[in-house]
């Protein structure tokens, strides 16, 4: 027998070795490479895909409910420059005396108290109007009206110098008036540093109530998922020549100050202080080796006369976003109420909410379940729950995952609306004089809410962009994220152990199954592991607003099954060579390809078959004459002789017993002559057998006797999972065996039973014995002696050919 495989290395023990080398790999690439990220990304949006954020009106046993998602917040209101405006306007930009109409029309109004919260306009005012009275009429009517937000826009680079030192004066005024984010903790030196920026006009940022950034950063696919919340704006305070440095060397710190420098790569490198001298020495360094030079021709010679090096020294400002401004006038808090961890979260503690019917601010909640009514009478309450503080989950570069909450809204009410959108043009018109006697008394039905002024007709500034949802305007966008934050609807990435951990239990379950049933059903098991595994993520994403990764263990799964189906086939085909090996010995080639193609297995069948036994007459007295290493090589030219003839003639050799011989015809494949071919098989035996004692001295000649019946038998792979055989067994056998012995007593060398004469009978010349009981059987049986064969004793061609293959 060939060498048993070590059991670690059997496939449904050594598929675990594979699944374990999969989930260090799969890990190690989803944490420290960004090969899977695409991959993530579009299983993300797919989530977004799935989610049912509006809902159709429903009925329920006579109730109804609302047809919004109670996620979106009431107080969020789309004021969209849509087509209707653009018909009646005439093109983008509109004057700005009409976007002072636009704010008088909701600050002019009798009862102050039902006012907007707060009104943001997604419209840059960087540059002044040709009409110099337009600007002065706009900021007019946002100092008069003390809500109004404006934006920023924070850039890679700086403008030239004189221009940015106009812009920097803009952006002083702004961070004098709303302030700047100053409780930062964390590594905000590794965050993106912004060199520019983009303030409205000193007059505007002088009358506006807050202002924020407005830059969306889109993820690697061009895709925008996130906002960041936080950026962080960089002014260059001076220039320090390396030579200068030394030792002891530092800036403040607490204020935010750092010194850097900018490799030929263009990589910005900080520099730990304050500064020793092994880091001074480290420093000049890495600097001569990667930093560019800085050459001076002081003479005009061509020549150069000095080469430098330059560091940076920087004053970082934190700028929030706008739509954190607006969630924090919302939450009645300013800049100073954040606690910001970079990497980690941001902290609003203690969140208000101004009731303008009791003038006064109440503890914050947000609603869980909206109530029922049924007929307009409500029969089941509202559900809040209360919100003691806001926690913002962001990244190492203070962006927030949006969690938007649905497609892109219509510019009409009659098309499917995640946030309620209004034409620019229904309020732009309404607006009543400066005297307060004309102001309207009706409501602009904006009490409370947080207006959201921008493009939302297409061509508009080019304010479309990509997200899970498909192109969006920017006013949507930002509405999104505000209303992530003051509905307290965060989406959160899983920890990292438990990725890991599902990571691990989706590899090792596939390998369990794939190493256990067939390739078929693990192939279909995989598809629906992978299929139940998206849905499973998705729920939890909806329901839990907790982002697992979904590349990493889908891929993981796909990628066992077909490395342990790979195995399989491998050890497999490592198996068919042993059983070739092993049983090419005892079986013709063609019972050796059945095996192969069935591997044996317990159990077994009933056949007509013919047994063959054959032993050597006097055999205790024949080895008395040799010493046992000649008696066994003797033996074995003896044994081999014969068995080759069985297996020349397609029988099956079932094993040695001592120096006799069982073999048997018709299993496992089989053979109509199965009885003919035995016959022709003992006759050739005997010519052999003779052919053989003519070569040998007289004491080693050999004499045999040999039995033959047919009959039913059960055949089959009989004995233990560790170890089985091929052979018969049933009283037809058991009669073989008797006429093998029975040719003691009648002097004869092949015996044939009255059953297996009946199936040669036409074919072979015999000669009747007797009609004897043989032993262990009450029921007399006619016995013959096979004489001669009427035919050709050559084996059929086929059978030929397998010899050959052996």
């Amino acid at each position: 027998m060939a060498k048993r495989r070590s059991k670690f290395f059997e496939t449904r023990y050594f598929a675990f070795v594979i699944g374990l080398v999969l989930f260090l790999a799969f890990f190690a690439v989803g944490t420290w490479t960004v090969w899977l990220e695409g991959l993530e990304l579009a299983a993300f949006d797919s989530h977004f895909k799935l989610k049912e954020n509006i809902q159709q009106s429903s009925s329920q046993v006579g109730a109804e409910s609302t047809t919004r998602s109670h996620r979106i917040s009431e107080d969020i209101l789309i004021i969209g420059v849509d087509f209707n405006s653009l018909s009646r306007y005439g093109r983008w930009p509109f004057p700005r005396w009409r976007h002072a109409d636009l704010v008088n029309a909701f600050s002019r109004i009798t009862d102050q108290a039902n006012r907007e919260r707060a009104l943001f306009i997604d419209v840059f005012f960087i540059d002044p109007d040709r009409v110099v009275e337009d600007d002065a009429a706009l900021v007019d009517a946002i100092a008069d009206s003390g809500r109004v937000f404006l934006e920023t826009v924070l850039t890679d680079t700086p403008a030239g110098i004189v221009d940015q030192h106009v812009l920097s004066e803009r952006q002083a005024i702004l961070y004098e008036g709303w302030g700047t984010i100053r409780n930062v903790r964390g590594d905000w030196k590794s965050m993106r540093e912004f060199l520019g920026y983009e303030p409205p006009l000193p007059d505007y940022a002088a009358a506006v109530k807050g202002y924020g950034h407005a830059n969306f950063i889109a993820d690697l696919d061009d895709v925008y998922r996130r906002q960041p919340l936080v950026l962080k704006s960089s002014e260059l305070i001076e220039e320090l020549l390396l030579d200068d440095l030394a030792p002891g060397y530092d800036v403040n710190a607490a204020a935010f100050e750092r010194l850097s420098w900018t490799d030929t790569d263009g990589l910005t490198h900080d520099v730990k202080l304050p500064l020793t001298a092994r880091e001074l020495e480290r420093l000049v360094e890495d600097m001569t080796e990667n930093a560019p030079v800085v050459i001076e021709d002081i003479d005009g010679d061509g020549a150069a006369d000095r080469s430098y090096h330059v560091l940076q020294r920087y004053r970082d400002f934190f700028v929030p976003s706008i739509t954190l401004s607006l969630a924090l006038d919302y939450f009645g808090k300013t800049l100073d109420d954040l606690v910001v961890e970079i990497g980690k979260e941001i902290v609003i503690s203690a969140p208000m909410k101004w009731d303008a019917d009791e003038s006064a601010w109440l503890p914050y909640r947000v609603l869980v379940k909206p109530g029922v009514w049924n007929e307009g009478e409500l029969i089941e309450e509202e559900i809040y729950r209360a919100v003691p503080e806001i926690r913002i989950p962001i990244d190492g570069q203070g962006r927030m995952l949006v969690n938007f909450m649905g497609r892109p809204s219509a510019d009409s009410p009659d098309g499917v609306q995640t946030f309620p959108v209004r034409s620019y043009a229904g309020y732009a018109d309404k607006a009543p004089p400066a005297d307060p006697e004309t102001w309207r008394r009706p409501t602009m039905a904006a009490k409370g809410k947080i207006l959201m002024v921008g493009a939302f007709a297409r061509g508009v500034a080019q304010d479309e962009k990509p997200t899970p949802y498909g192109l969006m305007y920017g006013i949507e966008m930002h509405a999104n994220a505000l209303n992530t934050i003051i509905m307290d609807n965060f989406l959160r990435y899983a920890p990292a152990w438990l990725d890991a951990l599902v990571l691990f239990a989706i590899i090792m379950l596939t390998s369990l199954y794939s190493s256990r049933i067939s390739t078929v059903w693990s192939f279909f098991l995989t598809l629906f592991l992978v299929f139940a595994l998206f849905i499973g993520i998705t729920l939890t994403f909806d329901y839990r607003q907790t982002v697992f990764a979904y590349a990493s263990p889908a891929l993981g799964s796909v990628f066992a099954f077909i490395a342990i189906v790979a195995y399989r086939a491998f050890t497999e085909e490592r198996d068919k060579r042993m059983i070739r090996d092993t049983f090419g010995k005892y079986v013709s080639p063609r019972v050796v390809d059945q095996l192969v193609e069935s591997p044996p297995e317990l159990g077994g069948v009933d056949k007509e078959l013919t047994v063959f036994f054959s032993d050597i007459r006097g055999f205790t007295t024949f080895s008395e004459n040799m010493s046992p290493q000649e008696l066994v090589n003797h033996l074995n030219v003896y044994l081999g002789a014969m068995t080759d003839l069985v297996l020349e003639y397609g029988g099956t050799l079932d094993k040695y017993i001592g120096d006799a011989v069982m073999a048997f015809w018709g299993a496992p494949l089989p053979q109509k002559d199965h009885a003919v071919l035995a016959c022709k098989c003992a006759l050739r035996q005997m010519e052999k057998l003779r052919e053989l004692n003519a070569a040998w001295p007289e004491h080693k000649r050999i004499n045999i006797g040999i039995g033959l019946n047919s009959g039913i038998m059960t055949v089959g792979n009989m004995g233990s999972k560790i170890r089985m055989n091929y052979t018969l067994t049933g009283d037809n056998v058991n009669i073989g065996s008797r006429l093998e012995a029975t040719n003691k007593e009648y002097g004869t060398n092949i015996i044939l039973s009255e059953s297996t004469y009946a199936l040669v009978k036409d074919k072979f010349l015999v000669r009747e014995l007797d009609n004897i009981r043989v032993k262990g059987k009450n029921k007399p049986v006619v016995i013959y002696e096979l004489v001669d064969c009427l035919e050709s004793l050559d084996p059929p061609a086929s059978l030929v050919d397998d010899v050959k293959r052996k």
